[in-house]
């Protein structure tokens, strides 16, 4: 019996197209996700504290990419304090840590990506917005504190519960295949630019640039770029 060509192409695709779907559900089996300790609903005796860790309490549909694969179709959100994203699947909590397999992840109609950064001394991985890629690639990094529960003062009727606050965004460009280098004042940044100093103090000068502002960091290096 002869064998139809077109339809063996056809079976092929179909495998390989199952093979990748196959993938996009097992993502914890292939960028070594851990097991949170913690239960989905969270604990119900755990002390109260005020505020949140993450960037958007709720789950949403996120697409990781590592390598030439595409995971898609998982409820993920970003730990902002843990600095992880949490997949929810099974009924369970997983953890994606920051690590080098990974090339960016799209979640809340953002774009993370992984790079280094010096923290206490040491230099660690960790989730970066990307905002602006080219000559010069502009970053962004989300910051949560976190105050322990204090107990009571005098007169007081209980403890002041624990609690997550939201700080502003840390800023960091990089230039070429440069190191990462942390936002602090405008001049600086542009001294550490190869060329076109002149150009951009004229424009930070006429839109009024602060460093505080991601709008503004965003349009300097967008203007850069141009050039």
């Amino acid at each position: 019996m002869s064998v139809n060509p077109f339809a063996s192409v056809v079976w092929m695709l179909l495998i390989l197209s199952a093979a990748h779907a196959q993938k996009a559900m097992n993502l914890d089996q292939h960028l070594l996700i851990k097991i949170s300790d913690k239960t989905l609903y969270g604990d119900p005796a755990a002390e109260k504290v005020v505020g949140t860790p993450y960037l958007n309490d709720n789950f949403v549909i996120g697409v990781v990419y590592s390598h030439a694969v595409k995971y898609t179709g998982v409820s993920m959100r970003y730990n902002i304090y843990d600095d992880n994203i949490e997949f929810k699947q099974n009924n369970k909590l997983f953890i994606l840590d920051p690590q080098q397999k990974i090339n960016r992840v799209e979640l809340d109609g953002r774009i993370y990506v992984i790079d280094s950064y010096e923290y206490k001394g040491k230099i660690r991985l960790g989730f970066f917005g990307l905002l602006d890629s080219g000559r010069v690639v502009l970053l962004s990094r989300n910051v949560v504190t976190y105050k322990e529960q204090q107990a009571p003062k005098a007169l007081e009727s209980g403890p002041t519960p624990a609690k997550y606050t939201r700080a502003p965004d840390t800023y960091f460009y990089r230039i070429g295949d440069g190191v990462l280098m942390k936002v602090d004042n405008i001049k600086k940044m542009i001294d550490g630019f190869p060329d076109k100093q002149t150009e951009l103090t004229e424009f930070v000068k006429k839109e009024k640039i602060s460093a505080r502002k991601e709008a503004d960091l965003l349009k300097l290096v967008k203007y850069y770029n141009s050039l």
